[in-house]
């Protein structure tokens, strides 16, 4: 795997999180021109009609104002999109995109890294943030080479769920089984059945986008997927989750948060992000891993030993390991790192920091990042405003967190599993023409760049199958403009060597 050169504190780094819950309502950006759409680009927006002939049908039925529904029900849903596409060309690939959440609009790729203008953020993550960011165009977007459609969920964006089955909705498998019939509807009503398609989902929606495949597996004619992009990876949760006995989940960690230490000069000097992380890395398969499977049978001698490599690593005094049985949580780590300062680093972007509140346990929210994530729900509107006819921006709904509870499959067992990646290794093994591409950044405490190494670790896909890269920033590194330039690259690249082209 490539290790990218990430740069220390003080540079121009910067990254934006869909799953963040905006901060409290606050004044939508100015109305402004948008910036103008690329020579022989057209933009449509509207809801998709999706039915239950739809599961079975190569054709489906076409755009407008109408349902995602389960299959045997009434329609109670829709689904959005905002579709940039070239005048000419349908030969072109298609791209479809979405965030997370559950419950977030694609407004966070749409403006942080796909869409032809993107939010013009500061740079620094110790800069003052402005109330509201510029837009500028996003000069390298994949416009010239791909159609790019953002699809929004059920009652995200302009997309309604309103008397919907909450129940169906609020699971995995409802809300890919809606999401993929509003693929396949475009397509169908596009003329693009033919076209390469790529699936791009961040966060909550890498799930998605796996799901997805088994949701296209049981349409007559199902679209060519080519690729399946995941930045911000969540599908191996269930085994990295940070329960307190689960020993894995630490070894993970321990990459980013080594890197993390680095960046705030906390980690044994010198060092950078990128090679502290690879160290950690080692450290963590050859010796961490053992020690805490060893338990209370480890020596004392060797104990100290690993809490004194794990301060060098993680700047977490080996003091505390040793009275935590060498272990230290990601929430508690964004804690204890900079105590001394009175500081908490940022959960989605671990650069950002925040004031440590007095009474500050183990763990302490809102998040650092939450006033970067307030910035892109503030300009959306603004830019629907700009760029569609009709400016009904004030509509659409960047944030719309689903009541109840998530549904993730499986039964309420201590025997359940959720195996993601495994829906992926059958879809490949079924189409030689489908790969994977997995984006990580290296400052992101929620979704690590060693649980993107363990998934792989673990899986029989083969190598050729899939790439994984990671970028110098937080959970939505593309706002950062050198990890955005360098993630842009990489998709061409990506889509360029398809073997099936």
């Amino acid at each position: 795997m490539r290790r990218r050169t990430i740069a220390r504190r003080g540079a121009a780094l910067l990254a934006c999180a869909a799953a963040l819950m905006p901060a409290p309502a606050a004044a939508h950006a100015p109305r402004s021109p948008a910036p103008p759409l690329p020579p022989g680009i057209s933009v449509a927006a509207d809801t998709i009609p999706v039915s239950s002939q739809a599961t079975g049908s190569s054709e489906g039925p076409v755009p407008g104002d109408g349902p995602a529904v389960r299959e045997d029900r009434a329609p109670d849903a829709s689904v959005g999109y905002i579709a940039y596409t070239a005048r000419e060309g349908s030969g072109r690939p298609v791209i479809f995109a979405f965030n997370g959440g559950p419950g977030a609009s694609s407004t966070f790729l749409h403006l942080g890294v796909l869409g032809p203008a993107r939010l013009d953020v500061p740079q620094d993550p110790a800069a003052p943030l402005p109330a509201h960011a510029p837009l500028a165009p996003n000069a390298n977007a994949l416009l010239d080479l791909a159609d790019i459609v953002f699809l929004d969920p059920p009652g995200t964006g302009f997309s309604t769920r309103d008397g919907a089955d909450a129940q169906y909705y609020n699971s995995v498998a409802g809300d890919a089984r809606a999401v993929a019939q509003a693929v396949d509807a475009w397509l169908a009503a596009n003329g693009r059945r033919d076209a390469s398609v790529y699936i791009l989902g961040e966060s909550y929606g890498t799930i998605r986008a796996v799901a997805m495949l088994d949701a296209f597996a049981a349409l007559e004619g199902a679209p060519s997927i080519r690729g399946v992009v995941l930045l911000g990876q969540a599908l191996n949760m269930i085994e990295t989750s940070q329960r307190p006995d689960n020993i894995i989940s630490y070894v993970v960690s321990l990459p980013s948060l080594a890197a993390i230490a680095c960046y705030h000069g906390k980690a044994a000097q010198p060092c950078t992000p990128g090679a502290i992380a690879e160290e950690a890395a080692r450290f963590a398969h050859e010796d961490y891993l053992p020690a805490l499977f060893a338990g209370a049978a480890l020596p004392a001698a060797e104990r100290r030993r690993i809490a004194a490599r794990l301060e060098e690593l993680s700047g977490i005094p080996a003091a505390f390991y040793l009275a935590h049985d060498l272990r230290i949580s990601k929430e508690r780590f964004r804690v204890e790192l900079l105590r001394a300062q009175g500081k908490v680093v940022g959960r989605y972007d671990a650069r950002y920091l925040a004031p440590r509140p007095a009474d500050a346990g183990p763990v302490v929210g809102p998040d650092a990042f939450s006033a970067v994530s307030d910035l892109y729900r503030r300009a959306m509107p603004a830019y629907l405003d700009a760029l569609l006819p009709g400016a009904r921006g004030a509509d659409y709904k960047v944030i719309a967190r689903p009541g109840g509870t998530w549904r993730y499959g499986g039964t309420d067992s201590p025997f359940s599993d959720w195996p993601f990646m495994e829906t992926v290794e059958r879809a490949a093994a079924a189409d030689r023409c489908l790969r994977l591409f997995v984006g990580t950044g290296v400052f992101d405490l929620t979704t690590t760049i060693g649980a993107a190494d363990y998934l792989f670790a673990q899986s029989s896909l083969p190598a050729a199958r899939y790439r994984a890269e990671e970028y110098g920033a937080g959970h939505m590194f593309y706002s950062d403009a050198a990890a955005r330039e360098a993630f842009l690259a990489d998709m061409r690249a990506f889509i360029a060597a398809d073997p099936c082209a």
